[in-house]
């Protein structure tokens, strides 16, 4: 051979096999990678390239085809079992000559070790709020976990106000170094300690340890208040409580009619219930007694319940069918009824000037659990129908009585047992005739908050 200097030699080895796969073992190198990281493996044949531009380039791992092309192979999150020998074949034309050329690279993959883990403080812990008195010494002391192996490049300090401590400015203040003890596992545990004679200037700033090391950086602050101040919010804070629970109590009790009877309307749940009954309520007034008691069983209670809220009522002496037993048919009505109302007025108690009396029960009759009602018996005192209610009322437990006052005041003391029992838990509601008659007046709020719900489309325009 010979160039522009003349003729020159130039030896080559040649190594012939019949091996499917021979390993090319002349230009070998090696390729080290962590285990899950990505790494490229690069044929590195541009001197070939140069001589063929379109060359295709194949890749094998031991003895197996990878079936990938190109002069790069890439390996993602290797693992151990991607560990071998990895070549490159590729066939080139040079001087009307078909050539081939290999490399082998051999890969190796190693374990990452334990990662890198930046500084912790551990005390403070985040933002702490410290009681001091004005003119006392404290030592506020910082925590922090490393690991052994970056002891030397960790730095703990303190900043005042996002500030170094400047103890010149600020001679109360003494900053100690940071001191490490070995704990375990190759921890190290270091503390640095600010000290402090409390002044009004160190009050409600940040004094911060900051923990720093080439894998990152951590930090916990404590702020100082005073212990007067302290006192002073927390009295504030239970006052404030104390007034919030107070008026949510009075909230309830002003608008407890209001906010049911707004849960029963947007509540879709609250509707009449499938338990066998057939009225809301059934209704008692003297029959015997003045026309305005008369006047509004008859009409005024109707419209506004029936007609105006959609309630089913059973309304003595309208109701029952003629030729009926009168007690067999109230006490069937009273036992279909959600609700027993009972009119009253200020005579329907009262004893008559004479002798002469309304018996409305035989006299020899009695409830269980409700004692004998002698008591009552010659007195004008309404139905029979009042009795069956409030028996199952207070002996069966199954019936909620509702009392309405109607015309002047009742006198209680007047009132049997039974009744007072009732007037004194659930109260009397008191009618007067110059009231509204519509479902969303203060009396009618009254009544349906004691009444059953009803469907929510008949109440849609009450309230």
């Amino acid at each position: 051979m010979s160039d522009d200097y003349g003729p020159f030699e130039k030896h080559f080895s040649v190594s012939v096999t019949q091996q499917t796969c021979p390993l090319v073992t002349s230009n070998r190198r090696e390729l080290y990678g962590k285990k899950g990281s990505y790494l490229p493996i690069n044929c590195d044949m541009e001197r070939i390239m140069q001589l063929d531009p379109h060359l295709q380039v194949s890749w094998r791992k031991g003895c197996n085809p990878l079936h990938k092309n190109g002069l790069i192979l890439r390996l993602r999150n290797i693992s151990k079992s991607d560990s071998g020998k990895y070549t490159c074949l590729t066939n080139f034309t040079y001087a009307g000559y078909i050539y081939t050329a290999a490399k082998t690279i051999q890969v190796f993959v190693t374990d990452p070790g334990p990662t890198p883990q930046k500084p912790i403080v551990v005390s403070p812990k985040g933002v702490v709020k410290q009681i001091v008195k004005l003119g006392l010494r404290y030592h506020l002391n910082c925590r922090v976990i490393i690991q052994m192996k970056d002891q030397d490049e960790t730095m703990v300090y303190w900043l005042m106000n996002n500030s170094h401590v400047d103890q010149q400015t600020f001679p109360q203040l003494s900053v100690s170094s940071s001191k490490c003890d070995f704990e375990d596992n190759d921890i190290v545990s270091c503390h640095s300690n600010l000290s402090l004679t409390v002044q009004a200037e160190f009050l409600h700033i940040p004094f911060t340890c900051v923990a720093m090391n080439p894998n990152g950086i951590d930090n916990g602050t404590v702020v100082l208040y005073p212990a007067s101040e302290s006192y002073l919010y927390g009295g504030l804070a239970l006052l404030a409580g104390v007034m919030v629970l107070a008026l949510c109590f009075l909230i309830l009790h002003l608008f407890k009619v209001d906010l049911v009877l707004a849960y029963r309307n947007f509540s879709p749940c609250l509707q009449r219930h499938d338990d066998g009954k057939l009225y809301d309520a059934y209704v008692s007034y003297p029959h015997d007694e003045t026309s305005s008691a008369r006047t509004f069983t008859l009409q005024v209670l109707p419209k506004v319940l029936e007609e105006d809220l959609g309630y089913r009522l059973f309304i003595s002496g309208r109701d029952e069918l003629p030729g009926a037993a009168v007690h067999d048919i109230i006490a069937e009505m009273v036992s279909k009824s959600r609700r027993l109302i009972i009119v009253l007025t200020s005579q329907t108690f009262r004893k008559p000037p004479d002798s002469t009396t309304v018996r409305l029960l035989p006299a020899e009759t009695t409830f269980p659990d409700l004692g004998d009602l002698s008591e009552m018996k010659g007195m004008s005192w309404g139905p029979y129908e009042r009795w069956v209610g409030v028996y199952d009322a207070l002996v069966k437990g199954g019936l909620q009585v509702i009392l309405v006052q109607v015309e002047g005041e009742v006198d209680e003391a007047s009132l049997p047992e039974s009744l007072r029992y009732i007037s004194r838990t659930q109260g009397i509601i008191r009618w007067r005739q110059h009231y509204s008659t519509k479902p969303n007046g203060t009396f009618w709020k009254q009544l349906r908050y004691r009444m059953a719900p009803v469907q929510k489309i008949k109440l849609a325009t009450a309230v």
